[in-house]
């Protein structure tokens, strides 16, 4: 993190405190982005304890004045001095001389704070009176150089929590986990006519108890107003100058579970009793070209019958017929199957069996689209019929359906003639597509 320091006094405290441990340095300032989770500043969270009476303890008094300790030295290379900082997400960090610690960072070392906790709490975002509660973590900054100079690294840390109500901090090496929020800030009416009263709104997602400060450019409007069971919180304001107002919705959580956000809306306002100008309304039209292309595959591309026990039925199933439309005319499609007479080879050389002998029952694949219905079960061995003489729908979109992909198969049902001499048969079950809309 790149952090830009100055010096003062500390008497220079204000939102976000940083509490300093170096001999001569008051003040130290940096910002942190504005809504950026609490999340482990320090290297060795955990390694900066508070002492009460020479004891280490989990909590503190807000009134106490507690000594501090590290439990281990500034790394090599960084012990010139340390700092202690405070920084509270989201918000600035300010600091405030606390102790003399300078050329002994080469082992533990040890300071008193010059101010209660709660003091030094104060001095940031969160409000020890209990209406805005919320974590800090104390992290100490390793120096190069003397006087906090030269370049720095964060490493001892600890977490302080105070709750709503609480007269003590619970001390912790792990932050808070905080769940961030979003502010939608919408106006109603808008555009708006100046001198009419605006109603706004402002919605946090996920819904959460707190407070929004509703602004214009920067301005209150009024007082915080708190959101209700839904999360929404309103107000009403009017504009007396025609423009653009910056309008803003400050939200701030009630507990610390969650994060602040900020919602923002430009609303134009129009002098009041204005009118259209000539030719207004202004008639905006564009076209959008045709494009995408509709493809049809068949896998796999052989399929052998099995012949029942009495040798008069053969059964198999057609391999997946893939359907992929992208077209955005949306004009629809369909795919249908039609049977070649069957070939005789070997000891069957010479013979044959129709087409319409073969029969299928189409099935889908997976879930069909909004639609895209399947053709209707075609019986083997009706004359004329079956899939030889005119063939049959397998499925099929209707015009405004379609895109995107679907799949089907079919049962496939072949009825033996009596009598037809032995030996190997084979055909061609030809599968065609067509759009069916312009």
């Amino acid at each position: 993190m790149n952090e830009k320091r100055k010096w003062g006094t500390a008497t220079r405290l204000r939102r976000g405190a940083v509490v300093t441990g170096v001999v001569g340095l008051a003040t130290a300032t940096g910002l942190l982005t504005a809504g950026v989770a609490l999340a482990g500043v320090g290297a060795q969270p955990g390694d900066l304890e508070l002492l009460v009476s020479g004891s280490v303890v989990t909590s503190v008094a807000l009134s106490a004045t507690p000594t501090w300790a590290t439990t281990t030295a500034c790394p090599s290379g960084y012990q010139g001095s340390a700092v202690i900082t405070e920084y509270t997400a989201p918000g600035e960090v300010e600091g405030s001389e606390i102790s003399s610690v300078n050329n002994t960072v080469t082992s533990p070392f040890t300071g008193t704070f010059d101010a209660s906790v709660g003091s030094l709490l104060a001095a940031s975002p969160i409000d020890i009176t209990g209406s805005a509660p919320g974590t800090a973590e104390w992290v100490v900054g390793c120096y190069t150089g003397e006087g906090a100079t030269g370049s720095f690294v964060n490493e001892q840390s600890i977490f302080l929590s105070v709750a709503s109500g609480a007269t003590s901090a619970t001390i912790s090496s792990t932050g808070p986990v905080v769940t961030p929020t979003t502010t939608t800030l919408t106006a109603s009416p808008s555009p708006a006519s100046t001198g009419a009263t605006v109603t706004l709104t402002a919605t946090e997602t996920p819904a959460t108890t707190g407070n929004v400060q509703f602004e214009v450019g920067g301005t209150d409007i009024g007082g915080p107003v708190a959101v209700n069971s839904s999360g929404v919180a309103t107000t009403t304001d009017t504009f007396a100058t025609a423009g653009t107002e910056n309008l803003s919705a400050v939200f701030t959580p009630s507990g610390t579970a969650y994060g602040p956000s900020t919602g923002t809306y430009s609303l134009l306002v129009q002098t009041a009793g204005s009118l259209p100008a000539t030719g207004s309304p202004v008639t905006v039209s564009f076209s959008i070209p045709a494009s995408g292309t509709l493809a049809v595959s068949v896998t796999p591309s052989t399929v052998t019958l099995t012949l029942n026990s009495a040798g008069t039925q053969a059964t198999g199933t057609l391999g997946n017929v893939t359907v992929t439309d992208s077209r955005n005319s949306y004009p629809g499609w369909s795919v249908s199957g039609q049977e070649s007479s069957f070939t005789g080879s070997g000891t069957a050389a010479g013979q044959s069996i129709a087409g319409d002998q073969l029969g299928w029952a189409p099935a889908a694949v997976g879930t069909l689209g909004t639609g895209v219905t399947l053709g209707p079960v075609i019986a083997p061995g009706t004359s004329p019929g079956g899939l030889g003489d005119t063939g049959g729908v397998l499925f099929s979109a209707t015009p405004g359906n379609g895109f995107g992909t679907n799949e089907a198969n079919a049962a496939l049902t072949l009825d033996i003639p009596s009598g037809q001499v032995a030996g190997a048969y084979a055909g061609s079950l030809t599968i065609t597509y067509l759009s069916t809309g312009p």
